[in-house]
């Protein structure tokens, strides 16, 4: 029970930092800004956290649960981008739509390859001793 109240809990901010950090970005009908920086930040912090075994090693499991299941899926969110992408279409923005989604998937892509680097190289244990 301790794992979903977790969940929850994380849940709550990753969202509500998600609707925080949307109000801050400039969008406009021409390209969803907010949404592909929330997913693309997302993307390389669940991918950070999922490798960063010398910082979450001693965690409790709630925790890491908690933090990548709740906080960075509530943060992030495939629905808005597909919802952002066929209002593109709908509204005959092909290119834009295009650009948009090669952006978030490759940029998530990217994003995670950055943040499973990062944890490797500054939060992970050597080799020998794991």
């Amino acid at each position: 029970m301790e794992t979903v109240f977790s969940i929850a809990g994380w849940a709550f901010v990753g969202a509500s930092l998600r609707y925080w950090l949307g109000l801050q970005l400039p969008t406009g009908p021409d390209f969803p800004w907010a949404t592909i920086i929330v997913n693309l930040l997302g993307s390389g912090l669940l991918a950070w956290l999922s490798h960063a075994d010398r910082l979450t090693a001693r965690w409790p499991s709630a925790l890491t649960v908690g933090l990548g299941v709740g906080g960075v899926g509530a943060f992030t969110t495939f629905s808005t981008f597909s919802v952002a992408t066929l209002k593109l279409l709908m509204t005959q923005h092909w290119g834009t739509a295009a650009i948009y989604m090669g952006m978030t998937l490759v940029g998530g892509f990217i994003m995670s390859v950055l943040g499973v680097w990062i944890a490797r190289h500054w939060f992970s244990f050597p080799v020998a001793e794991q």
